[in-house]
């Protein structure tokens, strides 16, 4: 019943309350991304959904407009591409906000499997444990993030199996209460830092 109905209901009013609490701070946010660099506020990017089916992720910009299509995704603090506003959102995890977003248009939930890109899936869509990650919506905060945000691909995605395996109203709360610590700290935001 909480996977299937409560859950999505409690997304919904937190995502809501979210938005109101943070609004002045998102913009504050998006006021500060205009003026560190040029490019637009927001970053959007095709990932994998429930159901490995493709949803569009909301974030605001960290790195220099079009710095994907320059070099992938950032693994290091000292990547040049991101910005400076763009170095303390990742590290706050602020710039995972607009994700509100996703959660009220019913792609992403609170609590889930973080949503990755296609081809990182390839080399494991074989792995039929690793796939339960995909019975459940992706999340803004997940279970590996209470151990280390910048998990190895195989120990998140056993994270990941584990969760959907086990989804409940209390393993959400404890991860959402969870998560503060590690957030708060900024540790653990690159695989160079483990």
């Amino acid at each position: 019943m909480y996977k299937h109905f409560f859950k999505r209901i409690i997304d919904c009013a937190l995502s809501i309350i979210g938005l109101i609490v943070s609004c002045i701070p998102m913009i504050i946010i998006a006021i500060a991304i205009k003026i560190d660099s040029k490019g637009p506020v927001f970053f959007k990017q095709r990932r994998l959904g429930k159901g490995t089916k493709p949803f569009t992720v909301f974030k605001f910009r960290t790195m220099c407009d079009h710095a994907y299509e320059m070099g992938g995704i950032a693994t290091s603090a000292s990547d040049s591409r991101i910005t400076k506003v763009g170095g303390f959102l990742r590290r706050t995890s602020l710039d995972e906000l607009p994700q509100m977003f996703n959660v009220l248009n019913g792609t992403m939930a609170i609590i889930g499997p973080r949503p990755i890109l296609d081809w990182e899936w390839d080399e494991y869509k074989e792995n039929k444990r690793f796939a339960k990650r995909y019975d459940v919506l992706p999340g803004f905060f997940c279970t590996i993030d209470l151990v280390n945000r910048a998990a190895l691909r195989e120990d998140q995605f056993e994270a990941d199996a584990a969760y959907a395996e086990n989804l409940s109203f209390w393993l959400d709360v404890k991860t959402f209460f969870g998560v503060i610590a590690p957030v708060l700290s900024g540790d653990h935001v690159y695989r160079d830092e483990r």
